[in-house]
């Protein structure tokens, strides 16, 4: 039988950028005339970027702003990630993904950033080496809360569904691994509240990454 895979989601789940996403696409957003609330921008973190940029600038996702916003917001987050590296992941993701690494777990992330995104993130952050196969929301015909991204990552790692888990702070992860057949633990120090992941149906809640590692060592000792 296949090695049991972990699919994590990497914004609010492995590295701890939501306040950092929120203050660049404010930023950038009134720069080009749009004043709004930080609320209504963190609402946003964790779905595909050039799909929140169209929503929150009221244009078409192929209108020239649109194009400016997401070329700028690449630029300064991408600046940012570089800067901070390492020192942006939560507490206890590196020593804790080397832990399941060395339990025979296999890794993967599943992110509404696009591949090369997600590249450049988890390079920048030194976990690359501890995540065996990446699903940006271009390599997908529908994303989140669509079961094809968490799918695909199964398929990657030649794992079945059922013996896969997935971890997020999102309503959006959450429904995306309930679809996909697989377990599923929510996060509650990135964007989520507990009771609308558990509303969305995690299987398990908690408030550090630490315990995360608990809950899937103890499902597969």
């Amino acid at each position: 039988m296949s090695a049991r895979a972990v699919i994590f989601d990497l914004d609010g789940t492995l590295v701890d950028s939501p306040a950092a996403i929120t203050r660049i696409t404010s930023d950038l957003l009134r720069e080009m005339g749009h004043e709004l609330p930080d609320a209504e921008i963190r609402a946003t973190v964790g779905k595909p970027l050039e799909q929140n940029l169209a929503q929150l600038m009221g244009l078409e996702p192929e209108h020239p702003d649109i194009v400016k916003a997401k070329t700028l917001y690449r630029e300064r987050f991408g600046a940012y990630v570089r800067e901070r590296r390492g020192d942006l992941l939560y507490p206890g993701v590196r020593e804790g993904l080397d832990r399941l690494r060395g339990r025979g777990t296999r890794t993967a992330v599943a992110t509404s950033k696009t591949l090369d995104g997600a590249r450049k993130t988890v390079r920048a952050t030194d976990i690359a080496d501890l995540i065996e196969a990446l699903v940006g929301d271009d390599m997908v015909a529908t994303g989140k809360p669509d079961p094809e991204m968490a799918l695909h990552a199964a398929g990657l790692l030649d794992t079945d569904p059922e013996r896969c888990t997935v971890v997020g702070d999102t309503v959006g992860d959450i429904r995306m691994g309930r679809a996909a057949g697989m377990a599923t633990i929510g996060v509650t120090y990135g964007v989520g509240e507990e009771a609308e992941l558990l509303a969305s149906g995690a299987g398990d809640i908690t408030d550090s990454f630490a315990e995360v590692v608990d809950l899937l060592l103890r499902e597969n000792p």
